[in-house]
């Protein structure tokens, strides 16, 4: 928390647009559907707070041209399906013609950008700055968070465990431990049904094991999303790039990093969420985002290795 960020605030500006419009489509896609029910019903569905607060909002009276969220998306008549979605349909139920038309559009931007989902799209990450927020509170007043280091293949177990488990039962399990899928569907809960389910226990738990047993602890070795797109973005050729001659080994880059990545001594791999904090906490400007050759897979249980 006391890291400053002195470059590339461009680039940050963006990313935090990017999570702030995930945010709204989050959360307000279901109020904008709810008030266009409300509008379109005519008094006759029941009133709520929750329209009374779409209505408050200015929402248009028809229906929004985009339906769903994060994860599964249709704009202007385009599906673009989470590869995370696509692969929990594909193990609960095979193949369909729907799902392999609207599963390229995401596929390709996480081979291209690798695992920037996660920095840049996850409605998680709000969750997750709570999380550093109140460990840095914790630390300043002299008890410090323990940062417990998880076996590197458990996300890849999650995944693998989650994948068969929704086999065998022919139903999305995965789907119920992702947490942009998770969060999506208790916004419509508490929007339509106006209470909270068992997700909402659920990033509770994910918050008290980042805040109080390991740092981004969840994303960094349960999110099976996480293991999904640390896979497919092996492919990718944006990378974090270091000029050895500029770098003074302050360890700030190291420090402001939530994935474990080590952009000082260019221990990165395809766990790097493209979030850009490294490049903008550098002092120096030894850390740039460019594109050039695909960085090393994170391999289990091996340390991060592979220069770019």
């Amino acid at each position: 928390m006391d890291i400053r960020l002195r470059r590339g605030l461009l680039y940050q500006r963006l990313r935090r647009a990017s999570l702030a419009l995930s945010l709204v489509v989050t959360i307000g896609l279901p109020l904008w559907h709810l008030h266009a029910i409300a509008v379109a019903s005519g008094g006759v569905a029941g009133p709520s707070r929750w329209a009374a607060l779409a209505g408050a909002l200015g929402f248009p009276d028809r229906a929004p041209p985009v339906v769903g969220g994060p994860t599964s998306i249709r704009v202007f008549g385009l599906e673009i399906v989470d590869p995370v979605a696509v692969v929990s349909a594909l193990g609960a139920a095979g193949p369909s013609r729907a799902l392999l038309i609207a599963a390229p559009v995401g596929l390709l931007l996480v081979v291209l950008l690798g695992r920037f989902f996660c920095g840049w799209i996850c409605p998680y990450v709000p969750v997750l700055a709570a999380s550093n927020a109140v460990r840095s509170l914790l630390a300043r007043h002299g008890r410090r968070p323990r940062d417990v280091a998880l076996p590197r293949r458990s996300a890849l177990l999650s995944l693998a465990v989650l994948l068969l488990a929704g086999a065998l039962t022919g139903s999305q399990i995965l789907l119920l431990f992702y947490p942009p899928a998770v969060i999506s569907r208790e916004v419509f809960r508490a929007v339509f049904y106006g209470g909270l389910g068992l997700g909402a226990l659920f990033i509770g738990a994910a918050f008290l094991f980042d805040t109080f047993v390991a740092r981004a602890g969840f994303c960094r070795y349960l999110c099976p999303g996480g293991a999904l797109f640390g896979l497919v973005g092996a492919l990718s050729p944006v990378q974090v790039k270091r000029r050895a001659a500029d770098c003074t080994d302050c360890t700030l880059c190291d420090q402001v990093c939530n994935m474990l990545q080590g952009p000082m001594t260019d221990r990165l791999d395809s766990g790097c969420d493209r979030c850009g904090k490294c490049v903008s906490a550098c002092p120096t400007g030894a850390l740039r985002i460019t594109a050039g050759r695909p960085v090393t897979l994170a391999l289990p249980d091996a340390p991060p290795g592979g220069r770019p």
